[in-house]
């Protein structure tokens, strides 16, 4: 490995790498089976739960990073589900990095741009994006390591962007109990959305919320009303922070 690789934070090749190829979004786990049959059923919560919110995705214009975008789930269902715009994606993985040109499908047109990162630093000049979206990356990053995750999500946001933080929940027990039963997941910290509002205010300047997701089973398309209900309720599977910074 070159001085110039992109390193995991230990300062080894990054870890995901040996997960790469095989990438199934966890759906190694049977409790996480029986709660959906994809991993696109659960990604596809925070996808629609973001076109709620950022309803100029639909139209274009804004300029996207997805930060820890792993093999690109996350942009690939966005843009299936509908959303526009210049979405660019960044991991620490180069493994995972060339599975999102592997795996983009034809129909959705050019894959987004991508760039590996330097532990959690990126190439990209400060105010890039409109919206920085980083999903289920925190709690692999050790702990020592998040404030400098933190700054560089503010770094490259423009001012009035917006950061959106999806997260697994560690109040909810299944969650609990799955992370710690997944193969990908030995080496997780969860961290509570308190802790995320922290570091982010530690950071820059934000006004912050926070939704609570994924009550039901993903695979259940006439429960989602359910979801859409309890989003003040803290026991969620997953929980979203969103982070606006000041002009």
């Amino acid at each position: 490995m070159s001085a110039s690789d992109p390193q995991s934070w230990s300062g080894e090749p990054a870890e995901f790498d040996d997960y790469a190829t095989e990438y199934e979004g966890g759906l190694d786990n049977p409790i996480k089976r029986l709660m959906g049959s994809s991993p696109d059923q659960f990604i596809a919560v925070k996808a629609r739960w973001l076109l709620r919110r950022e309803p100029a995705l639909r139209t274009g214009g804004l300029s996207v990073l997805d930060y820890g975008c792993g093999v690109g789930s996350l942009m690939r269902v966005l843009i299936g589900l509908g959303a526009k715009g210049s979405f660019t994606g960044c991991d620490i993985s180069t493994g995972m990095l060339r599975q999102v040109e592997r795996r983009w499908p034809r129909e959705l047109g050019a894959p987004p741009q991508l760039a590996p990162q330097q532990g959690a630093r990126t190439p990209f000049v400060d105010a890039s994006f409109d919206i920085v979206m980083i999903s289920a990356v925190l709690h692999h990053v050790p702990v020592e390591h998040r404030p400098a995750v933190y700054a560089e999500l503010g770094r490259v946001l423009r001012p009035e962007g917006r950061i959106y933080v999806f997260e697994h929940n560690p109040r909810n027990p299944l969650v609990r109990y799955v992370t710690a039963r997944t193969p990908i997941d030995r080496n997780a910290i969860l961290l509570d959305a308190s802790e995320v509002r922290h570091g982010l205010l530690g950071a820059a300047r934000y006004d912050l919320d926070t939704d609570y997701l994924m009550f039901m089973p993903p695979g259940l398309a006439f429960l989602r009303g359910i979801d859409r209900l309890l989003t003040w309720l803290p026991m969620g599977a997953q929980y979203a922070v969103t982070a606006r910074k000041a002009a």
